[in-house]
């Protein structure tokens, strides 16, 4: 595909990355440069093997001469910035962000005097429950649901595999969202009501708990203190605002293609809460 346009995809080998690959190699339309820390990986591999369109180049999103080097000749970026590998260092995360619009905001000046962007907006992953570890149980078997947020608060949740697909609709008609926010969200439920579907799927009684701030920061001691209280924050603002403000259509994700429900999510995978 000599021709083909390039796609550049920051952090490859992480959960939305991929699922943008993925989504991507499926069309048979572009070249795609998938950036990662380390280009030499088992993950990165697998990624490079899906196509021979898929270029893996190993790129530190904190160094400026990585990201222009990286960038070159894109024709389209999928930017995201990763607040993990530094977690007690989150103004690191801001750095990231700002290298990373600088870079294309200056090259895209001089290719084209402008700057197309477009904001996609992810909800909570689902995939967060899984990936948290076992679910708690209380005596008789019963699984805990737990979070530090008001049981009957709306919870905005998103199968994070969904987010190739809304990338890909995207990129086939770029000019159409240009400047807008675009919220991937598959599903608005409550705590109280995850645990509720949750036993509906499996047939495991569960239940759903509100924890306190000292229960909160005593289940997730292993996490630096600065990643504790962005979480917790999080939180709290959910329970004030909500997730996406009080403004904007959470839906309009969902205009695009289809997105999982938790409940849809929950058959997909087969998790039962271990």
């Amino acid at each position: 595909m000599v021709d083909a346009r390039l796609i550049t995809v920051v952090g490859a080998t992480g959960a939305q990355g991929s699922a943008v690959v993925r989504a991507l190699v499926e069309t048979g339309k572009y070249k795609i440069r998938g950036l990662t820390r380390d280009s030499s990986s088992e993950k990165a591999q697998i990624l490079k093997r899906l196509s021979d369109n898929i270029d893996m180049v190993t790129c530190d999103i904190t160094k400026s001469d990585d990201v222009e080097r990286a960038f070159k000749d894109s024709w389209a970026i999928f930017a995201v910035t990763d607040p993990w590998t530094n977690p007690n260092q989150l103004e690191l995360e801001k750095q990231q962000g700002y290298i990373m619009a600088d870079i294309v905001s200056r090259y895209h000046y001089k290719k084209c005097r402008s700057l197309k962007t477009i904001y996609v907006e992810l909800a909570m992953y689902m995939q967060n429950w899984r990936n948290a570890g076992k679910l708690p149980k209380i005596d008789d078997g019963t699984v805990i649901f737990a979070a530090p947020i008001d049981e009957k608060v709306q919870l905005h949740l998103v199968d994070i595999d969904d987010i190739g697909p809304i990338v890909r609709e995207i990129l086939a008609d770029p000019d159409k969202f240009v400047g807008q926010d675009i919220c991937v969200c598959g599903d608005e439920i409550s705590l109280e009501n995850l645990s509720k579907i949750f036993t509906k799927v499996t047939g495991i009684p569960a239940i759903s708990k509100t924890l306190t701030e000292e229960e909160f920061r005593t289940i997730t001691k292993q996490l630096p203190k600065t990643a504790q209280d962005n979480i917790f924050g999080m939180h709290k603002w959910i329970e004030e605002y909500g997730y996406y403000g009080k403004d904007k259509d959470w839906t309009n994700g969902q205009k695009l293609t289809k997105l999982n429900t938790f409940e849809q999510w929950l058959r997909k995978t087969g998790w039962e809460g271990k």
